[in-house]
């Protein structure tokens, strides 16, 4: 949905890094927190999500969070809007989000995703934040492969979930560095 103020088209409504529709953010409670390590988890690294946007996964404190660090317009989107959506230039901001102080904050670089350890070293949980709508979702984020992630947002009590896999285009700094700082050839996953 686009809105018109004083000439100004804003965007309200985008499917940035789509997950069946809803673009995510997590904030989780009462998971067990993983344990200090120098060693990277498996899911940190930058990630390609089904619409083509980019998380980059990162350690903050006890947990992970993710950043949306690429945005791409759906085409659908861009077809529809076209000129409208040139003139924000690519800066989409926070626009649905109940606090009306942070509804000026930048969507590039946002927090999107907080997750936590739930015991196992292939499966996280947390909450996600849909910049589509404002709200936070329940989610789940699952090791599926080497290079796939499994990132499902769900509502009514983890009865109604939606996902989509997200494919690795890069590792952690630390696991691809060899004893030079370089990276290892064999390490870097070939770009799609």
């Amino acid at each position: 949905m686009w809105r018109d103020i004083g000439g100004a088209v804003i965007a309200r409504r985008f499917v940035f890094i789509g997950i069946a529709g809803v673009a995510l953010a997590l904030t989780a409670a009462g998971l067990p927190s993983r344990a200090a390590s120098a060693q990277p988890s498996v899911i940190e690294g930058v990630w390609l999500t089904e619409r083509q946007s980019e998380m980059t996964i990162a350690p903050c404190g006890d947990d992970w969070c993710g950043y949306l660090t690429k945005i791409v317009v759906p085409p659908e989107i861009r077809a529809k809007y076209g000129d409208d959506l040139e003139k924000l230039n690519g800066n989409y901001t926070d626009v649905m989000n109940p606090d009306p102080d942070l509804r000026d904050r930048p969507i590039l670089g946002l927090r999107i995703l907080l997750i936590k350890s739930t015991g196992s070293d292939n499966t996280f949980k947390g909450l996600i934040y849909n910049p589509e709508d404002g709200r936070d979702y329940d989610g789940r984020l699952k090791v599926i492969g080497t290079n796939t992630l499994r990132l499902e947002g769900c509502m009514m009590f983890g009865m109604m979930c939606q996902g989509e896999n997200w494919q690795r285009i890069a590792l952690p700094a630390a696991e691809v560095a060899q004893a030079d700082g370089t990276p290892a050839a064999d390490q870097v996953p070939a770009a799609n």
